[in-house]
């Protein structure tokens, strides 16, 4: 008589040595959002090969007053258990901040990933309490609530698929939704519109006379002694610069191949993207901030 498989699940709570590798990611939601859960929990999911529990950390105020109020912050510390490796769990750990800031951008609540390390995930070893470990605690409650319920779905989506995180995409969704958390509306602006350039890969001009054009005066530089090595190593960098679209058409690029149905798509960004340069560059500042980036 076979005997029936053990639930991984359950190697993971009963024998934390087998598979002593976890991924914690800190979060910040926005002072009015609900998280949905009122006390530690796990989520429910269909990937049984790790455990994903959610701590609601002790809420923050904010002191400083910001048009007569105080602000608090609401923190949660999600973690992703049961790896046999520290790099299994740095790869869950990726794929749990790419699942959170979906979930928060696809429901347009404001979200920030609350870390100091190079990566949005911290890997620990739940075998050394007091060394980075958290140790181990089955959840004790969980309700599910619209913004908690569309969490796991983006968790279930991203765990099942078969993919590897991509860097500057986590960066442009972090920049994305961090920004609705900024307190005026030029912050929250240059936050939005800055998230696209990380997708933004800049091409080289295919133009064979624009090259040599360009290689034709660095050589000229490069044969003028008048003119001061650090300065001419400067002019150097930025005229090697000009063999490639600048930022704001790379961005223009992008929109074009991504949204071909929506032609006002390119106009509209362009027009975010001067007002933004304006922003940080002259100080300016423009009415229709709100209405031009939906905040």
């Amino acid at each position: 008589m076979s005997r029936s498989k053990p639930d991984p699940r359950k190697i993971i709570s009963d024998s934390p040595n087998r598979r002593p590798y976890g991924a914690k990611v800190g979060i910040v939601l926005g002072e009015t959002d609900e998280s949905g859960f009122d006390g530690e929990a796990s989520l429910l999911l269909n990937d049984k090969e790790s455990i994903v529990r959610i701590v609601p950390l002790k809420e923050e105020k904010d002191e400083s007053q910001f048009r007569g109020r105080r602000k608090t912050a609401k923190k949660l510390d999600v973690y992703v258990e049961g790896f046999a490796t520290a790099g299994e769990a740095e790869q869950k750990g990726l794929k749990l901040s790419l699942a959170l800031l979906w979930a928060a951008i696809s429901r347009k609540h404001p979200l920030l990933l609350d870390y100091h390390t190079p990566l949005p995930c911290m890997v620990f070893d739940r075998t050394q309490q007091g060394r980075g470990g958290s140790g181990f605690m089955m959840s004790v409650s969980f309700r599910v609530v619209m913004s908690s319920s569309s969490m796991v779905e983006r968790i279930n989506e991203i765990f099942s698929a078969d993919l590897e995180v991509d860097r500057q995409l986590l960066v442009s969704m972090e920049l994305f939704a961090s920004a609705r958390l900024e307190t005026t509306e030029r912050s929250r602006f240059v936050g939005l519109v800055s998230s696209l350039e990380p997708l933004a890969k800049r091409n080289r001009y295919p133009n064979p006379e624009l090259q040599d054009l360009i290689g034709s005066f660095v050589e000229q530089l490069s044969n003028t002694a008048s003119i001061p090595d650090n300065i001419r190593a400067s002019v150097q960098g930025r005229i090697r610069e000009l063999e490639r679209e600048s930022i704001s058409q790379a961005i223009k690029r992008l929109v074009k191949e991504h949204l071909p149905e929506n032609p006002d798509a390119v106009s509209m960004i362009d027009e975010a993207y001067n007002i933004r340069s304006k922003i940080l560059h002259e100080g300016a500042s423009d009415a229709d901030l709100q209405q031009i980036a939906g905040i």
